[in-house]
């Protein structure tokens, strides 16, 4: 059973991966998007007022992106909190970033020796 379980937590841990990716990959674009707007409007010779509409929609596409983005971490942390109840809690799952991220303590070690180097 606990094979299994395993198997179905790497397939769901891909999968949250590879929708957290697209999100951020979506996020990349309407950052474009949203550069090449305002430019958009000079080169056309429009005032701020033709182009207010598109720039309110930006706005609402944004936000619920990153609303949407907020939502698939908190999936993320769900699914660890299951994982953690169904006997998996010591065995890593998917891509593990606990393992590149450094504790408050490492990481502020590491920021005053930067600053005594420099």
């Amino acid at each position: 059973m606990l094979k299994e379980r395993l198997e179905i937590a790497q397939k769901l841990a891909k999968e949250v991966h590879d929708v957290e990716n697209a999100i951020d990959n979506a996020i990349l674009k309407i950052g474009v998007l949203t550069s090449s707007m305002p430019e958009a409007q000079a080169a056309a010779k429009l005032s701020a007022v033709a182009s207010d509409g598109a720039f309110a929609h930006l706005q609402g596409a944004i936000a619920a992106m990153l609303s949407g983005r907020s939502s698939v971490v908190a999936l993320h942390n769900e699914l660890a909190s299951i994982k953690d109840k169904v006997g998996l809690k010591n065995i890593v799952v998917g891509y593990g970033d606990a393992g590149k991220l450094l504790p408050a303590k490492a990481r502020a070690n590491r920021d005053m020796a930067s600053a005594k180097a420099a």
